[in-house]
């Protein structure tokens, strides 16, 4: 995602992540840092930059933030993958379009390693935590509201939208119900009740009084309501293990070619690409059914091979559930946290 910070406006690109909610960006000077293509923001270059002091209330708002040696506040986040990033927090104008804000809280950060591509300079946190994301912090000028169209196709570019222009009406439009929870106040959760194959009808069963966080902080809650978690930030779809197998079974069932392994043993189901005939793959969430687009259901992971996307969730822990974004490729989703709501409407975000 294009954003600029600073005075005047430095632009870079930030992985939208609506699962997690500090926004921020490689700083000069970088201690340890992960290569990017990009110019690296100097915070000495604008004019708006400010470092947030350690005894302020915006330093003991969030657990992520924490006093540094030289009385300035620090931040410091891990994510599920251990990607992570450390550094400076500060506040500093930022651009999204033609429109400026003034005094965001975001990270400058000096120490990131993990996954990250050399395309982005960090994270922009699109997440739920009312202390940092910039969805709460923008509040009064996007009244809650954000969209986003994700293209299967590489060479093309999707969209996000924040605002009024991000509310989402019309023929094929369906709306969710969005859950927030208090213990996990990062993430947004949406009621998966079934889902089905070719017709073939799988019900999601309940889930256990005890989950645990895909980020850092290995938080539990025990209510059943809202099973599976949204996240832009995390390309795969994970499913519980024990759906996982009948919904594989029912995938295999549809289709009338012989799977064939994968090398990088990360994918469970995977075929030849010649001409795969996929199957409907429908996600019944609450008031919304939701039929994923093929080209994000198989994904070509390397020449002649294609990919199940979604797959168990053996390293998450019990019965946590998150729908990524190549499940959610051609659709705008429209994100509404003052009527808690996600809606869905199909496009072609290719050509949005």
């Amino acid at each position: 995602m294009k954003y600029s910070i600073g005075t005047p406006p430095f632009e870079t690109y930030g992985i939208a992540d609506t699962g997690s909610d500090i926004t921020w960006t490689q700083c000069k000077p970088c201690t340890s840092c992960f290569d990017q293509s990009l110019p690296l923001f100097d915070p000495k270059d604008s004019s708006s930059y400010a470092l947030v002091s350690c005894d302020s209330d915006t330093c003991s708002s969030s657990q992520s933030f924490g006093c540094g040696t030289d009385d300035e506040c620090q931040y410091e986040v891990t994510y599920g993958d251990q990607s992570s990033t450390v550094g400076d927090l500060a506040i500093d104008t930022l651009t999204l379009g033609n429109t400026s804000f003034k005094s965001v809280l975001f990270g400058c950060g000096h120490e990131n390693s993990g996954t990250f591509s050399s395309d982005t300079s960090g994270i922009v946190g699109l997440g739920g935590d009312g202390a940092t994301s910039i969805i709460y912090q923008l509040d009064k000028k996007i009244g809650g509201k954000f969209a986003y169209c994700l293209s299967p196709d590489a060479n093309s570019t999707s969209h996000i939208s924040f605002g009024p222009d991000a509310v989402v009406r019309g023929t094929g439009a369906v709306s969710t119900p969005l859950i927030k929870k208090a213990e996990q106040a990062t993430f947004y959760w949406l009621n998966l009740e079934r889902l089905s194959v070719g017709g073939k009808s799988l019900t999601v069963k309940s889930p256990s009084v005890s989950i645990s966080g895909r980020r850092a902080g290995g938080i539990k809650q025990a209510s059943v309501e809202g099973n599976i978690i949204i996240d832009s930030g995390t390309t795969l779809t994970y499913l519980p293990s024990d759906l996982y197998t009948s919904f594989e079974s029912a995938v295999k069932d549809a289709i009338s070619a012989t799977p064939v392994s994968d090398s990088s043993g990360l994918f469970p189901l995977c075929y030849s690409s010649d001409s795969l005939e996929v199957p409907t793959i429908i996600a019944h969430f609450t008031g919304a059914d939701v039929e994923l687009s093929p080209k994000g259901t198989f994904v070509e992971v390397e020449e002649g091979l294609v990919c199940l996307t979604l797959i168990p969730n053996t390293n998450l822990g019990a019965d946590l559930a998150i729908f990524g974004n190549l499940s959610e490729t051609d659709y705008i989703v429209a994100y509404d946290l003052v009527a808690k709501t996600v809606t869905f409407k199909p496009s072609d975000c290719s050509k949005f």
